[in-house]
C-alpha cells in the first residue's frame, strides 16, 4: 500500500490552519506536511499532531514567503541569514517528531552569478546535512519548473542528483514532484526510474493545472503502480489545488491504501 499526506497549504484550505490538522485526520490521513509551521510552538503542535494521530512528514526552512521569498539559500548576502533559518527549521523538527526539512535555494536577481550562487548553496546545504545529520534527520532538495519559478536557482532533476552527488551527504535527497517534472522535463515515469536511488520524498499534482489526480493529463494512477513496482514504501504529498472541495477530490487514493 502508499502512504499519502496532504499539504495543508494546499487542501482543507477552507478552514484555519490549525483545524486542517484535526481534518486531514478525520479524512483518513496519518501524516500530513506543512511549509511553515513555525507560528505554533513545537511543543503545542507536537500534541495536536498526536491528539489526531498524524506524523508531520516535511516542513520547509523558514523564509519570508508571503514577502515574495522563495528561498535564500542560494544568494550570497543571505548566507548568514539561511543558516540561522535552517537551525531553526531543524530545532524545530525536533520538537515534532524529524520531519524532513526542505531547504528552498531561491530566485536569482539580475545581478547574481549563477555560478557563485550555485556554490553558495552547496556550502549552505551541506552545512544544514551536517547538523541534521547528528539528529537524524533528512535535508530534501526540489528542482522546481520554469513555468512557476523562472528565476529559481535550478529547474532539472540532474540538476539536483549532480548536487547530491558532489556533496556526498547521505541525508540529502532529492523531491520528486509529478507536477514541476512533468512541467519542465516530460517523461515522467522514465525520468522517475533514472533518479529513483536520489529520491527522498515524494510529491504529486497533475498538470497542467496542477490538480488532483484524474484531473489533468497525467494517468496518475498508472504512475502509483509504477511506485509500488519499485518498493516505494515511504510518503507521498499531495501538493495539488483541488478543482472541488478538499474531500471532493481525494478519493483517488483509496484503491492505493485499502487493501
Amino acid at each position: 500500500m502508499l502512504r499519502f499526506d496532504p499539504n495543508l497549504r494546499w487542501l482543507f484550505t477552507e478552514l484555519p490552519m490549525w483545524d486542517r490538522y484535526t481534518a486531514a485526520a478525520q479524512a483518513g490521513f496519518s501524516g500530513v506536511e506543512v511549509a511553515f509551521p513555525y507560528e505554533y510552538p513545537a511543543r503545542k503542535l507536537a500534541a495536536h499532531l498526536k491528539d489526531n494521530g498524524l506524523t508531520l512528514v516535511q516542513v520547509l526552512a523558514p523564509v519570508d514567503w508571503e514577502g515574495g521569498s522563495r528561498g535564500i539559500a542560494c544568494l550570497p548576502e543571505k548566507k548568514d541569514e539561511c543558516r540561522r533559518s535552517v537551525e531553526t527549521a531543524i530545532e524545530y523538527a525536533l520538537g515534532v517528531g524529524k520531519p524532513m526539512v526542505h531547504v528552498l535555494a531561491g530566485n536569482l536577481e539580475p545581478h547574481h552569478r549563477i555560478d557563485e550562487c550555485m556554490a553558495v548553496f552547496k556550502e549552505n546545504l551541506a552545512y544544514a546535512a551536517d547538523i541534521a545529520g547528528r539528529e537524524g534527520i533528512t535535508i530534501i532538495i526540489e528542482p522546481v519548473c520554469n513555468a512557476r519559478f523562472p528565476a529559481y536557482l535550478y529547474s532539472r532533476l540532474d540538476e539536483g542528483t549532480q548536487i547530491i552527488d558532489e556533496l556526498g551527504k547521505p541525508n540529502i535527497k532529492l523531491c520528486f514532484d509529478t507536477y514541476h517534472v512533468q512541467m519542465q522535463e516530460g517523461n515522467l515515469t522514465e525520468r522517475l526510474r533514472q533518479v529513483y536511488p536520489y529520491i527522498g520524498h515524494m510529491q504529486i499534482g497533475n498538470t497542467p493545472g496542477r490538480n488532483e489526480p484524474g484531473v489533468g493529463e497525467l494517468d496518475l494512477h498508472w504512475f502509483f503502480r509504477q511506485l509500488e513496482k519499485l518498493g516505494w514504501d515511504r510518503w507521498i504529498g499531495c501538493e495539488y489545488a483541488p478543482s472541488t472541495r478538499t474531500l471532493a477530490s481525494i478519493g483517488w487514493h483509496a484503491p492505493f491504501t485499502t487493501r
